[in-house]
């Protein structure tokens, strides 16, 4: 949602101009005649796709957990000598607990120096070894991911020092400094970024005062009250076993993914007694304000809409994955061919839903004229309305469960992928079957979505955000006419 995607058709724009001129040519030679009994050109796949049932990869998930309370979920792969290691800690940003960028700043200290090593060396060590780590934090997790050869001499220092990244940071004054400084810095560019600063303006809409409607960095003034034996205390207490979650895809045998489970959950801190593993926050909506804007001196304006929707683990949620897919997050959904294709009030527009631990979130994005904000926003509204009432179509329907069946191969295609699939189920404690949603989306029936939709969505319920400047507004341009029979395309043969 935060990166800015440019427009397909402006891409394509010049080989679209240079097919029509090609076209024009052609019709207008005419010493080129096709034979009388020539048949119309046509593409029979286009005409009537064929839908072949989807069928479960070999994708076999083991699971275990170990002595101390660690959930590991693995699969082997053994295509390239090398393996993604994820390694998921409780510990986002909702475990603040009054104090907003203690969790950030905790974990931007891990990799900042370890006993014998500080941050280059730490660098310069994972680059000799062929070795990279990745870092992300959100409202409710904490993640690292190593990504090693699978070859001993190379893997076994590279997860030494990963596991010392994790169970022994030496969480100095010094590094605490430098990543108060780098978290104020990417609080303030982030607040400058219209779609950044949106979304997260929805989430204080909808639960105010919760950890969700703050950063996952924090505050300027949390930050500054931060002190290292608070960063101490955190780490030694969300950064334990029973906080812990691991995901493994690569090229290793069971016996060695077991082993490597346990080297991590042995080096994390040895938690208090009493402090296990506790139920993140749950977020409800508590707030009663719908709307905010933010006054910038932006060329367009930024118009977000979001409500709440359920979890991962609830039996609709396949339900209204597919009725998200259909009325906003594909490339041919009802916004897009509403809003660009057929009117031409946008560059894009995108639906998605992001998950937490107790409910989910359906967000609509769109960048449009200042001018058109209000009349866009009415109108996305009242498509939604609309949607609610009649529910989606069966042509639709088909549709989204072609496209969910091709991606079924496409989301696997590389280890990560695999990994961001598996540490979904991981996280959301979701049946061991990396095809399990796109196999109860192949099931859903019209009524099934349309209830779904209603039981959880409701077109009074957004919370809206509108990021730009404030001017006149304009009535919607009337979209164009389309006489029956005659194409979309913008290539019309004479």
């Amino acid at each position: 949602m935060n990166d800015y995607r440019w427009p397909t058709w402006v891409a394509l724009s010049g080989l679209g101009l240079i097919a029509c001129l090609y076209g024009a040519r052609t019709f207008a030679d005419t010493s080129i005649v096709a034979p009388a009994n020539f048949p119309a050109p046509r593409l029979e796949s286009l005409r009537v796709p064929v839908s072949d049932p989807a069928t479960p990869r070999g994708l076999s998930i083991k699971g275990w957990k170990t002595l101390t309370g660690t959930k590991v979920l693995f699969i082997r792969t053994t295509a390239l000598p090398m393996f993604d290691l994820h390694v998921s800690f409780a510990a986002g940003s909702a475990r603040d607990g009054g104090t907003p960028g203690l969790a950030a700043a905790t974990f931007g200290m891990l990799n900042e120096g370890v006993p014998g090593k500080d941050l280059p060396a730490i660098v310069e060590t994972f680059d000799g070894l062929g070795a990279q780590l990745e870092m992300t934090i959100d409202h409710e997790r904490a993640n690292l991911v190593l990504r090693s050869l699978s070859d001993a001499q190379k893997s076994t220092p590279a997860l030494h020092l990963f596991t010392q990244i994790l169970g022994e940071p030496l969480l100095t004054d010094e590094a605490l400094q430098r990543v108060k400084n780098e978290l104020r810095e990417h609080l303030l560019f982030r607040s400058e970024q219209a779609g950044n600063s949106s979304e997260q303006s929805v989430k204080a809409l909808l639960a105010p005062g919760s950890p969700y409607s703050l950063p996952f960095y924090g505050t300027d003034q949390g930050l500054q009250s931060l002190s290292r034996q608070a960063v101490k205390d955190f780490h030694q207490r969300f950064y334990g076993a029973s906080h812990a979650q691991i995901t493994l895809v690569g090229d290793l045998t069971l016996d060695q993914a077991k082993a490597i489970s346990l080297q991590v959950s042995h080096a994390l801190p040895v938690m208090p007694a009493g402090t296990g593993a506790t139920p993140m926050p749950a977020l409800r909506p508590l707030g009663t304000k719908r709307t905010f804007h933010e006054e910038q001196p932006l060329t367009q304006t930024s118009l977000i809409l979001g409500q709440l929707g359920v979890s991962r683990q609830h039996p609709d949620y396949a339900a209204l994955y597919a009725a998200n897919l259909i009325f906003g997050g594909t490339a041919n959904s009802r916004l897009m061919n509403e809003l660009r294709e057929r009117r031409g009030l946008v560059y894009d527009v995108h639906s998605q839903n992001s998950h937490w631990a107790s409910a989910g979130l359906m967000t609509i994005s769109l960048q449009v004229s200042p001018s058109l904000s209000a009349g866009i926003l009415a109108l996305t509204r009242s498509m939604f309305r609309d949607y609610l009432r009649d529910g989606p179509t069966q042509q639709e329907l088909d549709q989204i469960k072609l496209r969910v069946t091709n991606m079924v191969a496409l989301d696997s295609a590389s280890n990560k992928q695999i990994l961001k699939q598996l540490v979904d189920i991981n996280r959301h404690d979701l049946p061991l079957d990396i095809d399990y949603i796109a196999q109860q989306v192949q099931r859903l029936t019209l009524k099934q979505i349309k209830e779904a939709l209603n039981r959880h969505l409701a077109a009074d319920q957004w919370r809206v955000v509108t990021i730009g400047a404030t001017v006149d507004q304009q009535p919607l341009p009337a979209p164009p006419a389309t006489p029956p029979g005659t194409s979309s395309s913008a290539c019309v043969a004479p």
